[in-house]
């Protein structure tokens, strides 16, 4: 018996130091992971947009800011403008997003439902998405294209718009 139990006790400790070799390659090699780039100040600034179509001018800007890492807060500013009868009717209206991602040093995520300030006083909350990209035109200019979709909350019904906001 002898044998046995020494035969045993050599199987113990070829097995813990198994077990030592395979806890110790699999450590976590943090020391050489790069940090998490902060593509949000790659956004910042001031863009704008103008729209014509028969008897109505949509002029929209945003006012973009790094609200922290990855992230984006935008003033979305709609203002519309129809011609009708002689005069002309005016709605601004106001979307503070606060929380947009930024996903790679040219691309951002909306997603985010808001109470829009509108002038003539009356309540709006709406849900906001959209994919943006970053690109430069054929100008030089630094631009935002994106396709901004508006969902009214409570309703089935959206509407969706493909805009370049160019920098300001």
């Amino acid at each position: 018996m002898p044998n046995t139990y020494s035969l045993i006790l050599s199987m113990k400790k070829l097995i813990f130091c198994c077990l030592v070799v395979l806890m110790g390659s699999c450590k976590d090699k943090d020391e050489n992971v790069e940090p998490e780039k902060d593509f949000a100040p790659e956004f910042v600034g001031k863009y704008e947009t103008t729209t014509v179509v028969p008897n109505t001018v949509f002029k929209q800007s945003w006012e973009v800011t790094a609200a922290d890492k990855n992230k984006l807060a935008i003033v979305y500013i709609k203002n519309t403008e129809v011609a009708a009868a002689g005069t002309t009717l005016e709605l601004i209206q106001e979307y503070n997003l606060a929380n947009v991602k930024t996903t790679s040093q040219d691309v951002f995520e909306i997603s985010e439902t808001v109470d829009v300030k509108q002038s003539n006083g009356k309540p709006l909350q709406q849900k906001v998405e959209g994919i943006g990209t970053r690109v430069v035109n054929a100008a030089g200019v630094p631009q935002i294209n994106i396709t901004i979709k508006l969902t009214e909350t409570g309703k089935t019904t959206s509407a969706e718009e493909y805009l370049e906001f160019k920098k300001k």
